[in-house]
């Protein structure tokens, strides 16, 4: 018996935790957090510890797990995190200790999870660090595998569970990415293996499965940065935003400037910690990366630099989805003393995230940075989620008995068991519809 519980990321994009429970076993993947919530409610509580996860979870931040906790917490055997965004793992330090089981990762994003903890005062889980491409043994009846994928943060993996069913393959979230600029292709081989060998189900990210043709590589992404920093270099100062999780963009952003003889300066608490999650893991060299700047009075002296070298630098920084306390928009409401003008661009790479939350302060912060005269440029990114094609070609190699579309809410999962009639799926037996706090068993 298989059976799946949504306890987060099927109603709508964030916040995604799944229990799945195997004869009586189970495993849950991912505990993360809704981030348009967190960004409210961050703004009203400013210091959050490890006490405060039942006003988290009332506050629709995190998973309500507790009617799953009485249920079933003691049949968990492992919580298994696939990649480091904080919409499938911010909530680890809140909710895993519970469960008293280990929490298994890779070794960078298992940085990142010390970060988390450390910030929140959480000590008491064991983490245990799994090599992309190993197996390890739970119980007699499952096994845990992290198989490569590619994605817009380094480390990113499929979480398979071996069962005497077969496997089940856990997808949040992934592309196809043939040319990364950091680590290697997805491993596609491995994914036709276990196809051979039988797949019970696959729960898969919709987050662009309504987007239609490919996504494209990380190194058009790449291609963009060049061309448009190269058509901004007669501004004073270029400033470029983006995910601070975006290790391969932020990357690309300081050798393109360094090509254009552009010094290079990051600010931002964010930067700073993937930063030095992924540097501390071996994803990235140290000396690829100017130290981060963090903390105001620093930040602030680094700008009085910038301010006194026009045409010398270039800033990476937070801020690209409008967030507030973020770098882009202290500097826009004049927090810092180097003030925006005509003479400065600012390039946004990366794309707004269609909340409501983000798209007005994104809004704000545009109409405020135009009022400094400063000159926009957005969209210079390449998602990191599949597009329709994509999946196409992810269900064509799998096949897997049964089909759950999940990381996106009614509108999008609807394309996904559309899409997967084209394979001979249907809808209710081989195929599913499951939103949050839903239980599907499957029929195997």
């Amino acid at each position: 018996m298989i059976k799946i519980e949504a306890l987060g990321g099927y109603s709508k994009i964030g916040k995604n935790m799944t229990a799945i429970n195997v004869d009586g076993e189970v495993i849950i993947t991912d505990m993360g957090a809704d981030m348009e919530r967190l960004v409210d409610f961050q703004e009203d509580s400013k210091v959050l510890t490890v006490k405060d996860s039942e006003k988290l979870i009332e506050g629709g931040v995190i998973p309500d797990d507790r009617e799953f906790f009485e249920k079933e917490g003691m049949k968990v055997k492992a919580i298994v995190i696939g990649h480091g965004h904080l919409d499938h793992i911010w909530a680890v330090p809140f909710l895993a200790a519970k469960y008293k089981c280990p929490v298994i990762t890779t070794l960078f994003t298992s940085k990142i999870l010390a970060h988390l903890m450390a910030d929140y005062n959480s000590f008491n889980l064991k983490i245990v660090r799994l090599v992309e491409g190993s197996v390890l043994k739970i119980s007699d009846n499952i096994s845990i595998e992290l198989v490569h994928i590619t994605h817009s943060i380094p480390s990113s993996t499929l979480v398979v569970i071996h069962t005497q069913y077969g496997a089940v393959i856990y997808a949040n979230d992934w592309k196809f990415d043939n040319y990364p600029t950091l680590g290697k292709k997805p491993n596609y081989e491995r994914l036709e293996e276990l196809s051979k060998k039988g797949i019970a189900a696959v729960i898969s990210d919709s987050t662009r499965i309504d987007f239609d043709g490919y996504s494209f590589s990380e190194s058009v992404a790449k291609t963009m940065l060049e061309d448009v920093i190269r058509k901004s270099l007669k501004h004073k100062t270029i400033f470029v935003t983006t995910f601070s999780s975006h290790i391969a963009r932020i990357k690309n952003i300081v050798e393109v400037a360094r090509r254009f003889d552009r010094q290079v300066m990051i600010f931002g608490r964010s930067m700073d910690l993937y930063l030095e999650s992924a540097v501390s893991a071996n994803v990235v060299d140290r000396k690829t990366f100017p130290k981060v700047q963090r903390v105001f009075p620093l930040v602030n002296k680094a700008l009085k630099v910038v301010n006194e070298n026009p045409g010398k630098y270039l800033v990476i920084c937070t801020g690209h989805q409008g967030e507030p306390n973020s770098f882009l928009k202290r500097l826009s409401a004049e927090e810092y003393s180097y003030r925006l003008s005509s003479e400065d661009a600012i390039i946004f790479s990366s794309e707004t995230i269609p909340t409501p939350v983000n798209i007005a302060n994104k809004g704000m912060l545009k109409k405020e940075l135009s009022e400094r005269g400063a000159y926009l440029v957005e969209n210079v990114h390449v998602s990191g989620h599949a597009y329709k094609n994509d999946h196409r070609n992810f269900i064509k190699m799998l096949m897997p008995k049964h089909y759950i579309p999940s990381h996106g809410g009614i509108d999008k999962i609807s394309v996904g068991i559309s899409l997967s009639k084209e394979f001979g799926y249907e809808l209710g037996k081989t195929s599913h519809i499951l939103l949050d706090n839903q239980e599907l068993e499957l029929n195997l």
